[in-house]
């Protein structure tokens, strides 16, 4: 049966896959990076979709197969994909390496790396994940997410040197509700009934 949505959907996942050579033209990611918020809650999203997304629009056949076996073989029942998003979200939080990120290129090259590979790693690990273990993520990410942003809402002080305090509390309050929706998303994730063997 033929389903006339899927090359449109294949598209919209091409396109996000390609999100991130937006980032080569240098005054878009000024634009971003120059706002801890679109920095943090725009970028790194795109950066996680993108990864996303090209593993979702690999070959069944070819060298991209046998490299997406090979990461499959590595990430049993998806749990490394699971610490691997776990850990780049965690050290992304730390106001440090936004600084060193827009001041060192191989510390950026770090960053864009990082954050694509964990959404390669999720793509393909994430229906595997047991259900209470999906739960734990979510609710783990909710939990660093908001704590990271109370951090930038309450500190007396700037903690990046290239962003204002301004910025940095706005960034606090959307850190805040991302955490609230994976919050929710959670909740979510633990109401589903548990699939048909």
């Amino acid at each position: 049966m033929n389903r006339p949505t899927l090359p449109a959907s294949r598209d919209g996942i091409a396109g996000i896959a390609f999100l991130p050579l937006l980032l080569l033209w240098p005054a878009l990611r000024h634009v971003i990076e120059s706002r801890m918020l679109l920095h943090m809650l725009v970028e790194f999203p795109a950066l996680l979709a993108a990864g996303w997304a090209a593993r979702r629009m690999c070959p069944g056949s070819g060298p991209m197969r046998a490299l997406s076996l090979a990461c499959r073989h590595l990430d049993w029942r998806g749990w490394t994909g699971a610490t691997l998003l776990s850990a780049v979200t965690a050290v992304w939080m730390i106001p440090t390496l936004l600084d060193l990120a827009l001041l060192t290129p191989a510390v950026a090259a770090a960053k864009y790396c990082a954050w694509w590979l964990a959404g390669w790693t999720i793509a393909d690990g994430w229906g595997r994940l047991d259900p209470e273990l999906r739960l734990w993520v979510l609710g783990n990410l909710a939990w660093m997410t908001g704590t990271a942003g109370l951090l930038y809402l309450d500190a007396p002080q700037r903690l990046c040197v290239n962003y204002l305090q301004d910025d940095q509390r706005h960034t606090g309050i959307a850190l805040i509700a991302l955490a609230a929706l994976l919050g929710a998303l959670g909740l979510r994730e633990a109401m589903r009934p548990p699939p048909s063997p």
